[in-house]
């Protein structure tokens, strides 16, 4: 165990070796409730019993020190971030991973404090905006990225605001055929993460790189070759993620006559 130095001069090899049989049953509590869909009701027990458990501070300090503070368990934590798709937090999808997030907060579940799958890379701002919240209301409750899996449905869409000058807004519109609480927490998810604000403007960046492209494009083919082309490069972004901000933009403009008759220009 790579923090068991560390446990031993603090004392806590021998509490935390009391503990080990029932991490292990606990984590595949954990894992089959969050394959059955039903990891929230798991969470809400589990809280009950290890609200002010005797051993949080023990748990807690072993993370921070143990695990993150030391290079032994930093190769853990750093593993951990690894897992991440190209990088990328996979909360946002705009942001490259930084730091390791608990989804059941360690000071409400301190026995899960150091559970491999309660463990998630994340940037530090989607981090900073999650804090250690645990809604009780499962239609509030927040998506697991190991477990939570949204399909290939598409639910991200874009629009683009000539009036504002080509400002790209995004929306979250849950498919119609989804569960109400399935939807209900994706919109959560959108607003908590502030999604809207932190697409529009890594879509404005992205505006700024490509508008000399569909300008050229615009000047040889016309907008309707111009629309072909968007509509091309949007399901490049589909392919390999439906619901990526990338493949929302450009269906959007591939979608505005505005930008296809040169609106571009102004940007």
């Amino acid at each position: 165990m790579a923090c068991s130095t560390w446990l031993k001069n603090y004392g806590y090899a021998g509490r935390v070796n009391e503990h080990l049989l029932g991490l292990v049953e606990l984590e595949h509590r954990y894992r089959q409730a969050g394959n059955l869909g039903i990891l929230h009701s798991f969470l809400l027990v589990e809280r009950i019993k290890q609200t002010n458990h005797r051993d949080r501070a023990m748990f807690e300090e072993t993370y921070g020190q143990a695990m993150v503070g030391r290079a032994a368990g930093r190769t853990l934590y750093d593993a951990l971030k690894a897992l991440a798709a190209d990088t990328r937090c996979p909360l946002c999808g705009v942001q490259a991973v930084a730091q390791v997030d608990h989804h059941a907060p360690k000071d409400k579940f301190p026995l899960l404090a150091l559970t491999p799958l309660n463990l998630v890379a994340v940037c530090g701002t989607c981090n900073q905006a999650k804090s250690n919240t645990f809604d009780l209301e499962p239609a509030r409750e927040a998506i697991h990225p190991y477990f939570d899996d949204l399909g290939a449905d598409r639910w991200l869409f874009a629009h683009i605001d000539s009036a504002a000058g080509g400002v790209a807004v995004f929306q979250a519109k849950p498919p119609g055929t989804w569960p109400h609480i399935k939807a209900a927490r994706l919109q959560r998810h959108f607003t908590k993460y502030h999604l809207a604000d932190r697409y529009r403007a890594e879509a404005g960046h992205a505006l700024s790189i490509r508008k000399r492209k569909d300008t050229r494009t615009l000047e040889e083919s016309g907008p309707g070759g111009l629309r072909d082309q968007l509509l091309a490069d949007a399901d490049e972004y589909a392919d390999y993620d439906p619901n990526s901000w990338q493949a929302a933009l450009i269906f959007a403009l591939a979608d505005s006559s505005w930008y296809l008759n040169g609106g571009m220009r102004g940007i």
